[in-house]
């Protein structure tokens, strides 16, 4: 399980999450990002607290995602506060 395309998009993290043979779009809050991970205020804070903590996230992502379902980047897989 690894991760590609990680963006920082100041209220959200996005990356792509590679799980049983696809890839699959997730999206983590700043709240959660911030709450859990301890990524504070300023430029690719989201992206230095995901790199610390990536196996935690992508653990809690794979999870998460239904058999069946569609993720697509318009529709991701998504992570809040309340899924951690």
């Amino acid at each position: 399980m690894g991760s590609l395309n990680v963006e920082d998009h100041g209220e959200w993290l996005s990356f792509s999450l590679s799980h049983a043979g696809s890839l699959i779009p997730v999206r983590i809050s700043r709240e959660a990002m911030e709450e859990f991970f301890g990524a504070v205020a300023g430029s690719d804070s989201l992206k230095k607290a995901y790199e610390q903590d990536a196996e935690m996230i992508h653990a809690r992502a794979a999870d998460m995602v239904v058999a069946g379902k569609n993720y697509t980047p318009e529709n991701p897989l998504v992570l809040g506060m309340e899924d951690f």
